[in-house]
C-alpha cells in the first residue's frame, strides 16, 4: 500500500512548525518539515540572526482529515487557510 504525502500548511516560522508537529504527534500524526532554507537552522546557531525561510509542513493524505480537526481547535486554527478544504 502506496502511501500519499501532502502539504498541510506553510509557515514562515519555525518555531510554528516544530509546535504544530509536536501537537499532531501527541495524536500520533507525523509530519515532515520542509524548509526552502536548509541552512537557516545553521545560520541561525551560529550568528544568532534569523534568516528568511519558508516551513512547508506534509502530512500523510490519510490522516489529513484528523490533523485538520486538531489544529481547527487550537490556536494554529488560522493558519490552515485552504488546508480544510480536501
Amino acid at each position: 500500500m502506496e502511501s500519499e504525502i501532502i502539504t498541510l500548511l506553510r509557515t514562515d516560522d519555525m518555531v510554528v512548525a516544530e509546535d504544530i508537529q509536536r501537537l499532531l504527534e501527541e495524536s500520533h500524526i507525523y509530519t515532515l518539515l520542509l524548509s526552502d532554507n536548509p541552512a537557516a537552522s545553521a545560520f541561525s546557531a551560529y550568528s544568532g540572526i534569523r534568516p528568511m525561510e519558508s516551513i512547508t509542513i506534509q502530512i500523510n493524505k490519510a490522516e489529513h482529515p484528523q490533523a485538520i480537526e486538531i489544529l481547527k481547535g487550537g490556536p494554529y486554527a488560522e493558519l490552515l487557510g485552504d488546508s480544510c478544504q480536501y
